[in-house]
């Protein structure tokens, strides 16, 4: 019996031992934190950066811009490892997590981890940071994001009326507003003397508040942009003569974001409107249909929507109505 109860106590002083050693072994294989060195490749473990989409980063963080760019990093080996956070190429933070603030606009976020014997890898991925409701929100046309040195440019968007300064490569510049319906902008002169290139475009309020806008590119070019004529000639619109040589004919001519664009010239008022003299673009009659105070020359510029297009469908095509101005030439993008 004896002899019975010392082969039981060593059969079971077997099996622990092998428990335990299985169990720290598969503790060791699984944990990089416990067998990397400084010898090892390094790894991100953690966040997660989306897939590229045709040579693009995925996105990272879609923001508000209240809300700073917070992220922290897992990488291993984490006792041999420096991390760096870079926005745009610029190196803005070090160290396992970030947490900075970002005016509106898009950002390439890239994260990279260095061991001590320079070993190297980093990940990528797009930050967008969109603007509060309110906020100066400038658009995205060409001819507003590529300009020349010398020229003086318009700046079209939303709340633009509170902008003052445009400022991006080093310079403030002043800006104006100008009142144009659905596309009021800003209009200012870029610098003579600024290099070209491409910038970040920031805006002033007269509090001076910063607000993003984007990108801007300097070029010694102006865009190309291909404007087909529609119609050409001289009409004078009055309250009782809308333009209506192209009424049936607008719907079959353009298409959900094409821009129509009227050179006009006179002292009066006006707007593209549906037959029943309803804003094309909002749908809204008189008095809240936003006729476009005019003098003497301008260009009056609608971005058609699905809206704009239904409405025509709906409303007996498109027409120029107001008073007191002469349509010169009309236009499509």
């Amino acid at each position: 019996m004896k002899n019975n109860n010392t082969l039981y106590y060593f059969l079971m002083l077997m099996m622990l031992s092998f428990g335990m050693t299985a169990f720290t072994g598969c503790s060791s294989d699984d944990d990089p934190f416990i067998t990397a060195s400084e010898d090892d490749e390094p790894r991100i473990l953690d966040p997660y950066f989306p897939d590229w989409s045709n040579g693009v980063p995925g996105e990272f963080k879609n923001i508000t811009r209240d809300v700073n760019l917070n992220a922290t990093v897992v990488v291993t080996p984490v006792l041999f490892t420096t991390v760096k956070w870079y926005i745009d190429e610029e190196e803005v933070a070090e160290g396992l997590t970030i947490d900075l603030p970002l005016i509106a606009g898009e950002y390439m976020l890239k994260v990279v981890a260095t061991t001590t014997k320079g070993k190297e890898t980093s990940r990528q991925g797009r930050v967008i940071v969109r603007p509060l409701d309110g906020d100066p929100n400038p658009g995205n046309d060409i001819r507003d994001r590529q300009v020349v040195p010398g020229s003086t440019v318009k700046l079209h968007g939303t709340h633009m009326e509170k902008v003052t300064k445009v400022c991006f490569g080093g310079a403030e510049i002043d800006a104006v507003f100008v009142e144009n319906g659905s596309k009021s902008y800003v209009e200012y002169t870029v610098p003579q003397t600024l290099p070209l290139g491409t910038y970040r475009l920031t805006l002033k309020d007269v509090d001076g508040i910063t607000y993003g806008g984007g990108t801007i590119v300097v070029s010694d070019e102006a865009p190309v942009v291909m404007e087909e004529t529609l119609w050409e000639g001289s009409f004078d619109v009055t309250w009782g003569t809308p333009f209506t040589a192209l009424q049936n004919q607008f719907a079959s001519l353009v298409s959900a974001g094409s821009i129509v664009r009227a050179y006009v010239t006179g002292n009066g008022q006006g707007c593209l409107a549906t037959a029943w003299w309803n804003n094309i673009l909002t749908g809204q009659g008189d008095p809240d249909r936003g006729d476009v105070t005019i003098s003497g020359d301008m260009v009056l510029e609608y971005s058609l929507t699905d809206l704009s297009i239904q409405l025509m469908k709906d409303q007996d095509g498109a027409l120029f109505v107001g008073n007191g101005y002469t349509i010169k030439k009309i236009t499509v993008e």
